[in-house]
């Protein structure tokens, strides 16, 4: 089975997040990095698999920098960007279908009467 790692040069977004220098994100050891296999991404148990780890360490990748308050707008374009990168186009249609999920509950939630 092959394996390629793929390192993410996603530093940029998180320094962006917290209003650093253009020259600070290209001396930026903070790479995500991300392990995956082309083989578990034909089948639809593998893109569900491989999505679940990407949104894990997604998480766990912008908890480094203590963004408060930022950190799920972190989440959300480090673990974009990584699923463009990935170049899956089932691994991209259940990102998106996971997008759509979460804004029909953002929006229920809005219409929803509080007491």
């Amino acid at each position: 089975m092959m394996h390629s790692t793929r390192p993410f040069a996603l530093a940029g977004a998180v320094f962006m997040l917290l209003g650093a220098a253009p020259a600070v994100q290209a001396q930026s050891a903070n790479v995500f990095t991300f392990q995956t296999d082309q083989a578990t991404l034909r089948t639809e148990t593998g893109i569900l698999e491989t999505y679940e780890r990407l949104v894990t360490q997604t998480g766990q990748y912008c908890e480094q920098f203590d963004l408060g308050a930022m950190s799920e707008q972190c989440e959300t374009e480090v673990l974009a960007a990584a699923v463009a990168q990935v170049d899956s186009p089932g691994l991209a249609a259940l990102h998106a279908a996971r997008l759509a999920e979460q804004a029909l509950r953002a929006r229920q939630d809005a219409a929803t009467p509080t007491s």
